[in-house]
């Protein structure tokens, strides 16, 4: 069967590659798949001014049904690569590897070093071993962690005058867009935030903050929910350094999973890098467990 390949053209491919997400979930065992508030939250604000077709890559066949897409996240030299279960071959693979790399190069930064990065599930094989047969090698881990929400969750106490509640639309934007600076260090971007919230997939009810008396917003976690595996993840969760240490993001968390469960999910994951032990501490004591590892894979040019 013949494959083909081209660049993302817009709302409908998102559409597609959402799909193509719930449609291959069923693979993640023995794959890395992203989740469809990956996605979501990559296109629509992380890298939302940038020219979308030169990040996503579609492959399909004959037919025209999509087999497989590559994300890159310029200037960093990161890329995911997603196929459908049914699809996977070393020679596919090997393709859409070199697409990631030479893209990667083109999109980079002259004053960075040059390096392919991208993640590969420790019990995939033929991910793994292509990769390395390429050059590349494992030179960190991100745990996958997981819960079960078919059972109550439990209430967590908040400092006095807190609470922990969902975003109120539009009006909140700029104070949401303040505590996700705050907590990465970067400059609040209003209007970026604004255009997020009119994303697909974006439930502002799943866009959990921890309120301060005063009505700052201390720490937060953003929801999705793949409906149709029934599978929420958190991306992002932050706290902004002065709220540190008071348990708002342990709480904000237990709210989330809350609405995870009532708007149907009984599952809920986050990733983390092993180098954040205390973001790994902190998802484990809701309830999130590690269920396997994540080999990241380097290559320098």
């Amino acid at each position: 069967m013949t494959i083909t390949d081209r660049a993302y053209q817009g709302l409908e491919d998102f559409t597609r590659v959402n799909d193509f997400l719930g449609q291959v979930r069923f693979g993640i065992d023995h794959s890395h798949y992203l989740h469809q508030g990956d996605l979501t939250w990559q296109l629509f604000h992380m890298k939302a001014e940038c020219n979308l077709s030169e990040l996503v890559h579609l492959w399909e066949d004959s037919d025209g049904t999509l087999v497989g897409f590559v994300l890159v996240y310029p200037p960093h030299g990161l890329f995911d690569i997603q196929v459908h279960p049914h699809y996977r071959d070393s020679v596919l693979e090997q393709r859409m590897i070199e697409w990631a790399e030479a893209q990667s190069r083109i999109l980079g930064l002259d004053d960075q070093p040059s390096m392919a990065l991208t993640l590969a599930q420790e019990h995939d094989t033929l991910r793994r071993t292509l990769l390395e047969q390429l050059g590349y090698t494992s030179n960190g881990i991100w745990h996958y962690l997981s819960c079960s929400l078919d059972v109550p969750i439990p209430q967590v106490e908040l400092p006095q005058g807190f609470q922990v509640r969902s975003v109120k639309g539009q009006t909140e934007a700029a104070l949401r867009a303040e505590v996700l600076a705050a907590a990465f260090g970067a400059e609040p971007d209003t209007e970026r935030y604004q255009h997020f919230m009119q994303a697909p997939n974006y439930v502002v009810d799943l866009d959990m903050v921890a309120v301060a008396p005063d009505g700052t917003f201390g720490a937060f976690c953003m929801c999705w929910v793949d409906s149709v595996n029934h599978v929420g993840q958190f991306e992002p969760v932050g706290t902004a350094p002065h709220f540190r240490k008071q348990g708002l993001a342990r709480a904000t968390l237990t709210e989330g999973l809350r609405r995870m469960q009532q708007v149907g999910a009984t599952t809920a994951i986050v990733i983390v890098d092993e180098d954040e032990q205390p973001a790994k501490q902190l998802y484990e004591s809701v309830g999130l467990i590690p269920q396997w590892i994540l080999h990241m894979y380097t290559k320098a040019y």
